[in-house]
Order: C-alpha cells, then structure tokens, then sequence
C-alpha cells in the first residue's frame, strides 16, 4: 500500500464508525419515538430506561450475563390487568486460545400481565425449546391429552395437576390457532419473552394470548391460591 494511502484508510475506518454509530443511534432514537407515541394511544406509561425490571423476573433468558439492561418500558393495563413490557438485553463474554475476548449482545422481547393470585412455576414453549436451554429446578414434563397439543409445545410445571388446570381443551385449542410463544406463570406474573425486538402489533397480539391463556383457567384455581406466598 503507498504510503499516502495509509491516511486516506484511517479516515475511511473513522467515517464507518461514525456512521455506524449514527446509523444505531438514529435507529434507537426512532425506536423510542414508535413506542411513545404508542404508549400514549393505548394510555399506558412510557420510560426510556429502569433496569429495575431486570431483576424483577426469574428463568429464561433472565439471570444470565452482565450490562442488563430494560429499555422503551411499558406499563399501564390491559383488559384490566396490570401490564409491563420493554426490550431486554444483556452481554455475555468469550475468549479464543489467542486471548481475543469477543462480546455478544442478547435481546429479548418481554411482556407480563399481573395474575390474581401467586401460582407455582409453569412453563409453556415450543416442542424442542427446552432441550436447548435449561429449565427451572423441580419443574416436570407435562403430557396432556390433547396430541396435537403436545406435538407443538413442551409444557412443564412443578405441580404436574396444575398443568392440567391451567391447559382445558378450549384454551388449548385457542393457543394451537396462534404462534407459539414461550411463557412462564411465576409468582403473580404471567410472562412471555421473545427473542429480538417486538413491534407494537407483536405486543398486543402476545398480550392477547397472555389474556387468552389466563382467562382459560378456572375461577377456583385462582381462589384456592389466594392468600399463599409467591
């Protein structure tokens, strides 16, 4: 390479990151301007940041890595139960035989609707979620009596009965006419979390099945619960 070319590559590399950094930055500002726009029109609470909520939720993909961090969050209700959502991230670290240290970036979709009453760890994903990723301590592999239902999602719980509580056949066989979602019933939350970033019509339609999936379960679940610890 000529050397009076060398100057014209470096201020060529410092002109990529800087657009590079502009690109994100313009990306994010946009971001936050579609979410509070939308929180106001469905009447919710907008927050650029609390990273609070990182810490609020346990399990998958909670826990893991540093720099958590909860952006664009949302709260209010929906269909008269308490809401949050935000866009989840964390970091995790890797390093080569040369000692190169290579750092990645995880994002996650998250939602949350508030239950009535606290319930035992219940988990609803994918057929061939779980074999990937660990689940909860205690939690036990539900077969319910619905195959088709069983084909498409691997369900697990540490009170096998409540399983079957929570999963009628009306609520099964609304959940199979929709995409598949990775939920979590913990304490008094009913979580859903997605990997990538969601939009807002991913929002509501996740909170739709949240909604859908705890309307489902019987009034006396929800009673004899009332009252016991989290």
């Amino acid at each position: 390479m000529p050397e009076a070319a060398f100057p014209l590559l470096v201020l060529g590399l410092v002109a990529l990151v800087g657009l590079v950094g502009w690109w994100s930055w313009a990306q994010a500002k946009k971001r936050r301007e579609l979410f509070q726009q939308f929180a106001l029109g469905q009447g919710w609470r907008w927050t650029a940041r609390a990273d609070s909520w990182c810490e609020r939720f346990q399990g998958t993909p909670f826990g893991a890595g540093d720099h958590r961090r909860a952006l664009n969050v949302l709260e209010g209700e929906f269909r008269e139960r308490p809401m949050a959502a935000f866009d989840y991230s964390y970091q995790t670290h890797s390093t080569d035989s040369k000692g190169n240290t290579t750092t990645q970036t995880h994002r996650y979709a998250i939602c949350a609707l508030a239950m009535p009453a606290p319930l035992p760890e219940f988990e609803l994903v994918p057929e061939g979620f779980l074999g990937r990723v660990g689940t909860m301590l205690g939690m036990q592999d539900i077969e319910l009596e619905s195959e088709d239902f069983n084909r498409r999602f691997r369900v697990r719980c540490t009170e096998p009965k409540l399983a079957y509580d929570v999963l009628p056949a009306r609520t099964m066989e609304a959940l199979l006419a929709r995409p598949a979602l990775h939920v979590r019933l913990s304490g008094t939350d009913a979580l859903c979390w997605e990997g990538g970033a969601h939009s807002p019509s991913e929002l509501l339609a996740r909170l739709d099945t949240l909604s859908t999936l705890l309307d489902g379960v019987p009034a006396f679940v929800w009673s004899d619960r009332k009252g016991t610890a989290p």
